[in-house]
């Protein structure tokens, strides 16, 4: 569908392509495009925006996101490890279940309203993350820089101080009681 490499302040809606390789899109808008399944190779998106689409068991080779939003996307199954840097995601409203993060640069990203739900967040730099209304239940924090992240908001998240460097990150109870369950103690 896609029929030249360079796009610039395009939009785009319901495309269905499933391979894209080598592209580069420029302020462009996705607007319910299905690309679930889809394998994008080297492609590059800088001041996009995906509304309504589905991304879900996506294969990203080397692909870059620069100033990229996500709103009310279905993100499945998807791992970034393979993205090329700069890495500056926005989630908005999204499902992003069983998503792979791994040794990725997450500083100051934003997660906003959003399922998390059985994440792996692992050796990532997520100082300043915001987690904002979002519910991280069964996601995995393993070795992570949370220093600032804000947690305030969400719910569900079980991170491991040990594990983490969690200095001046916010929470708030009672969902920062779960540290608790982390300790050798029994509470009754």
């Amino acid at each position: 569908m896609f029929k030249t490499n360079d796009y610039w302040e395009e939009e785009f809606i319901e495309y269905k392509d499933k391979n894209l390789d080598t592209i580069y899109f420029d302020d462009c808008t996705f607007v319910k495009c299905d690309f679930s399944k889809s394998i994008f190779s080297s492609c590059k998106f800088t001041e996009c925006k995906f509304i309504n689409c589905d991304l879900s068991l996506s294969v990203l080779k080397n692909c870059v996101f620069n100033d990229v939003t996500f709103e009310n996307c279905k993100l499945i199954g998807i791992s970034w490890s393979n993205c090329e840097e700069p890495f500056e995601v926005r989630f908005e409203s999204c499902n992003i279940s069983q998503n792979s993060f791994h040794l990725m640069d997450l500083r100051q990203m934003k997660f906003v309203d959003s399922l998390i739900q059985d994440c792996g967040f692992e050796e990532c730099n997520l100082e300043k993350a915001l987690f904002d209304n979002c519910n991280l239940e069964q996601t995995v924090f393993i070795k992570n820089n949370l220093k600032k992240a804000n947690f305030e908001t969400s719910k569900n998240y079980l991170i491991d101080a040990k594990q983490n460097d969690i200095q001046n990150a916010l929470f708030s109870l009672p969902e920062a009681l779960s540290f608790l369950s982390f300790l050798p103690i029994k509470i009754k």
